[in-house]
């Protein structure tokens, strides 16, 4: 132990500073030769006054792409934030869809498939309207919610976790775990552009004084033009 270990130690001790229960694992890093190695390294520290609230937990989480686990107080049932929703949501086109191998491609497939007559203005029209209802069905049946889609990723990523806390794992379950991995970064990566869209700090920072989503909308809707025959 060095000297700036020993010191906080004495601080720790002079505090008397206490380490909450740890649910959901015993250690918080896992590394060394074919991650053998496992250790208690990341932990909550508080003051005796926390004893006046019951049920205050550490919870280590599913360890996705870091050696370390991260961890979080959670109390009595747990945590989280709820909302309200207010009437029917408006369709908004998500610009994560263009990141969904073979969108485009199924898109151009509907529209492909549509039969209009008329006008060459109402034909578009109503073809774009056509193709607002499908996608509003694929991604409420087939693309499905972004955050249950994480949920399950990330619940995949704990079972390994779990596995390979308490054995050696094989060549085709680290290759699994792996595959877990790469899932849930794919949903991360998702639920990240789907953010950015909404953040209006990124519209004024790129310039954008219409909505993300109606200009990837309307560039999806240049792109079905050139479909037309």
């Amino acid at each position: 132990m060095n000297s700036a270990m020993r010191k906080f130690a004495e601080i720790v001790d002079d505090l008397g500073l206490m380490d909450l229960p740890l649910q959901g694992g015993e250690f918080t890093w896992n590394g060394g030769q074919n991650n053998q190695a496992w250790a208690r390294l990341d932990r909550f520290l508080v003051s005796p006054s926390w004893n006046q609230f019951n049920g205050i937990n550490q919870c280590r989480l599913p360890c996705p792409v870091s050696n370390h686990f991260p961890i979080t107080l959670v109390w009595g049932w747990g945590w989280g934030w709820g909302g309200i929703r207010r009437g029917p949501i408006p369709f908004r086109f998500e610009n994560m869809w263009l990141k969904v191998e073979g969108f485009k491609d199924l898109v151009h497939s509907w529209w492909q498939g549509i039969e209009v007559r008329g006008s060459a203005s109402y034909k578009l029209a109503t073809k774009m309207k056509e193709i607002k209802q499908k996608l509003k069905v694929w991604n409420r049946e087939v693309f499905g919610k972004l955050e249950s889609n994480k949920s399950l990723a990330l619940q995949q990523v704990a079972f390994w976790d779990r596995e390979e806390s308490e054995r050696i794992l094989t060549v085709e379950k680290t290759e699994l775990k792996k595959e877990a991995k790469d899932n849930y970064r794919k949903w991360v990566i998702m639920e990240e552009t789907h953010w950015r869209q909404l953040s209006r700090e990124i519209w004024l920072k790129e310039g954008i004084e219409t909505r993300a989503s109606f200009i990837a909308w309307q560039a999806l809707t240049v792109e079905i033009i050139l479909w037309r025959e």
